[in-house]
């Protein structure tokens, strides 16, 4: 109790409060009684950036998931494999890459890469191989506070699949779906859905321009905006995100 009544009067006194999610924003409204025109959304950036693959140059028609994450319980791994096997009944040719602290995995169609560190030149070009060649990004976490990796696979052009449970929304916007993590139909359903390669293409268009939006210049601009500081000129600035 003490200290949800320091949060709350540290909300109170902020001449604005800036959260990353939507998520976030609804709480700090609900939970803590802020008035919504004193809460903004400002999101976030993307901390490692995957060049965008030619839209023409990408296999649509051959699915191919990818799947990256280091708390495979919490990001829901065994979710994905479970659909995946289904997929494939549909769509034999259908592949899923996994990424992270993945068990060992002995099933047709899934190729596991352990974790690939970001800092190290050969694993970044493995991992700059994947996002190239996938066709969406699946990771239906239990819970995720927002989930930069959809902002990573947005600017790499593909469409994800994300959680209903937490931010992640924020960050895939129109180019892909959110989901029950409990409901493996929903999940199912999705992957189904980017299965189609039309789909999966327009989509993934969808998710690179909503992508632009999330850069930490971007959120830069948004805090000064937010603050509304006197005889700052913000007319440049990039606007919140509604």
């Amino acid at each position: 109790d003490g200290l949800f009544k320091r949060q709350r009067a540290a909300y109170a006194s902020a001449a604005a409060c800036c959260a990353a999610t939507h998520w976030v924003r609804e709480s700090i409204i609900r939970d803590y009684g802020i008035p919504s025109s004193k809460v903004h959304v400002v999101g976030l950036g993307a901390n490692h950036r995957f060049p965008e693959t030619d839209s023409a140059r990408r296999n649509w028609a051959r699915p191919r998931f990818l799947f990256v994450g280091v708390d495979w319980e919490r990001k829901n791994g065994q979710s994905v494999l479970d659909a995946f096997g289904e997929v494939q009944d549909r769509f034999p040719e259908a592949t899923l890459d996994l990424v992270g602290g993945h068990p060992r995995v002995e099933l047709a169609g899934v190729r596991g890469h352990g974790h690939l560190a970001i800092d190290e030149p050969g694993a970044r070009a493995q991992l700059t191989t994947l996002y190239s060649e996938a066709t969406a990004f699946v990771m239906p976490s239990v819970h995720e506070p927002a989930g930069t990796v959809h902002i990573e696979a947005a600017e790499a052009g593909i469409a994800s699949i994300g959680t209903t449970n937490g931010g992640a929304a924020t960050c895939i916007g129109d180019g892909g779906f959110v989901v029950d993590p409990n409901d493996p139909r929903e999940l199912l359903h999705a992957m189904l859905e980017l299965c189609d390669p039309v789909s999966a293409a327009r989509l993934g268009a969808l998710a690179r321009r909503h992508a632009q939006q999330f850069t930490w210049r971007k959120v830069a601009e948004r805090l000064v905006r937010a603050l509304a500081i006197p005889d700052v000129d913000v007319a440049d600035l990039a606007p919140l995100i509604e």
